[in-house]
């Protein structure tokens, strides 16, 4: 648990983001403006600064950024930016910020960014105990660990992707996660990283898309003093804050040229330079990587290179959609549910509802949808009325541009996504028989080949 500061102007983000932190077990204090942070700031400590960017017309966030040094200096700040290259961005990484979040952000990068700053402070704390005098047989305690069991897993399909993941974990090889968005790439890194030998060392979440290109490198390997005109102490890079464990580089995809061949020397060599560094330092970490992309496609269009693509996918997982595996719902709707640390009912009438919603966001907008429900419903069960609000009872796909916006998607994946579905039931209704499927949907059987070909099914 931890006393955070959040600092939004807006609204409706300010709550959502303050039940998200609640849900995780935080403590926060929520302020609409620079003015409100200033004096939470003079009155109380926190250990994590929550702020936006954007403020009031101006580059609020900054000045919070330059209030938390002088006056909380323990705590590490956490920016909410809808660009990642803005130029006010990077300098406010420079004027002290710990990391970024490009908005929108989802609860588990919200919860990933709290918990490296966290990490963070924990590692300083520790490193001004080492000239304390120990207790002979006593231990330093280490923050806790996220569990490792945290894939809802019944469906045949992620029954087989959960044996692929603890076969991985096993073996020391780098391993790539594809899948949509919300599928819940980043748990599968984590389950990894539990069941290997690291289990007991860091497990460094890094979002690859919130890192300013040019501030990529000094992020990844770190810097010396002075290596360059902002540079004025030695920062420890993700590779060193990893070291002996797992390194997670999500949406990998969002990485540049320029890195990904440093990255590819990291993964060939084991070994890293930090920014303005003369020596090369081991790189003791095993590296799990995820991407929503075809890297495959990326490589073709001379987006993504070719060496690193085979290097990261030694161990290929695809994570599923959540309409390929809606048989999963009630037991992740209760998993989702205990995590918010509250006690509702859900009706028999609610859960028939909630198999049925398209959920393009998969199982990222199938916990914020709960997370509303619970907000708004009373304290003993969930109201089925209010999905309604969410998604018009007319519309019997429940598809809309609303709908698109709320599961951060677009029309290629929400025309592929009803492509998918229509044919996985086509093919569920002829036996796997695609020649009879592609009849039953009025396709040449060539048409139905080319389509499966493109989305990776399979079928007799």
């Amino acid at each position: 648990m931890a006393d955070i500061l959040l600092v939004e102007d807006e609204a409706n983000a300010r709550q959502v983001l303050s039940l998200n932190l609640e849900s995780m077990g935080h403590l926060v204090t929520a302020c609409g403006g620079v003015e409100e942070a200033t004096t939470a700031l003079s009155e109380n400590s926190f250990d994590v600064i929550l702020t936006d960017l954007c403020m009031d017309g101006r580059d609020g966030g900054l000045e919070v950024v330059r209030m938390s040094v002088e006056c909380c200096p323990k705590a590490r700040v956490l920016l909410l930016t809808a660009y990642a290259s803005s130029e006010t961005a990077v300098e406010a990484m420079r004027e002290g910020a710990f990391d970024y979040l490009t908005k929108p952000v989802s609860s588990e990068e919200l919860g990933g960014a709290v918990e490296r700053a966290l990490a963070a402070n924990m590692d300083e704390q520790d490193e001004s105990s080492k000239a304390l005098p120990t207790v002979k047989g006593k231990k330093k305690n280490k923050p806790a660990k996220a569990e490792g069991d945290l894939l809802v897993a019944h469906s045949d399909v992620m029954q087989r992707v959960k044996e692929r993941l603890l076969r991985a974990a096993k073996r020391d090889f780098t391993v790539l996660v594809s899948g949509e968005s919300g599928t819940g790439k980043e748990l599968a890194a984590r389950f990894v990283h539990h069941y290997s030998m690291r289990h007991d060392e860091p497990f460094v979440p890094v979002h690859c898309g919130a890192i300013p290109e040019g501030l990529f490198e000094s992020e990844l390997f770190g810097h010396r003093k002075g290596a360059f005109t902002s540079a004025d102490a030695h920062r420890t890079g993700l590779i060193e804050s990893a070291q002996g464990g797992t390194l997670f580089l999500d949406e990998i995809g969002e990485m540049p040229l320029n890195i990904q061949v440093k990255l590819l020397r990291v993964l060939q060599e084991k070994s890293f330079r930090a920014v303005g560094a003369d020596e090369e330092q081991v790189a003791d970490v095993r590296i799990v990587a995820a991407t929503n992309r075809d890297l495959a496609e990326e490589v073709k269009h001379e987006r993504f290179r070719e060496d690193l693509f085979y290097r990261l996918n030694v161990v290929p997982v695809h994570m599923p959609a959540l309409r390929q595996r809606r048989e999963d719902i009630p037991d992740l709707v209760a998993a989702l549910i205990k995590r918010t640390g509250t006690h509702v009912d859900v009706p028999d009438v609610c859960m028939k509802r909630l198999m049925k919603l398209p959920l393009l966001g998969n199982v990222r907008e199938l916990e914020n949808l709960l997370q509303r429900l619970i907000a708004l419903s009373d304290e003993h069960e969930l109201d089925v009325s209010l999905l309604d609000d969410f998604y018009a009872p007319n519309d019997a796909t429940g598809i809309s541009l609303d709908a698109m916006k709320r599961a951060d998607s677009n029309l290629d994946e929400v025309v592929e996504g009803v492509e998918r579905q229509l044919i996985s039931e086509a093919l569920a209704e002829m036996g796997g028989n695609a020649t009879q499927a592609a009849k039953l949907l009025g396709i040449s059987f060539r048409s139905m080949r080319y389509r499966m070909k493109k989305l990776g099914m399979k079928g007799d």
